[in-house]
């Protein structure tokens, strides 16, 4: 299912964080907006009112328009398994990084950029630090969820764009990676 080309607007003090899924092979893609003690998840076609609460290990309880169900959920990597009204789902998450990524035509470095304005909360690499697929780089914040931006190829770190506490808008450019040399 191809993302909605643009975004519904948001209830007054809405902020804009998407996130995308693979879900038993369709890309989906939600975003959500603070509506009181929970969220309002959107989606092209429809929204609810979500909440979602720790009841202890992988145990959560998820509510969706007042109606609550539990659920276990686990998390490896990318990928959440999730076990809800009797039924097991995988479901892979898709890193902002990845998707937000745009190929320099110049010389093989990719830039990412920013999923959703923010604060930089952390960088984990320096310049020139040669990355592996998946290594950390830095961790970004927005709505209290914080969000580590890992690398989408082999390479170098070529410039971090952002410092640590700078705040940014949605498609700011974050960091750039030159990909290893086959």
């Amino acid at each position: 299912m191809p993302s909605p080309p643009f975004m519904p607007p948001l209830a007054p003090g809405g902020t804009d964080m998407r996130h995308a899924f693979d879900i038993a092979g369709s890309e989906i893609e939600l975003w959500l907006a603070r509506e009181g003690a929970g969220y309002r998840l959107h989606r092209d076609g429809g929204e609810a009112r979500v909440a979602l609460s720790a009841e202890g290990g992988l145990r959560q309880m998820l509510t969706v328009d007042g109606v609550s169900e539990p659920m276990l959920v686990a998390i490896e990597g990318e990928l959440l398994h999730v076990h809800v009204g009797g039924r097991s789902h995988v479901i892979r998450h898709l890193d902002p990084a990845r998707r937000f990524a745009d190929a320099d035509a110049s010389g093989g470095a990719d830039m990412a950029r920013a999923p959703m304005p923010g604060t930089v909360v952390r960088i984990d690499a320096v310049l020139g630090q040669a990355v592996a697929v998946g290594d950390p780089i830095l961790v970004i914040e927005s709505m209290k969820l914080e969000t580590t931006i890992r690398a989408w190829q082999d390479g170098r770190i070529g410039d971090i764009h952002v410092s640590e506490g700078q705040s940014f808008d949605r498609d700011a450019p974050l960091v750039s990676l030159t990909a290893s040399e086959a």
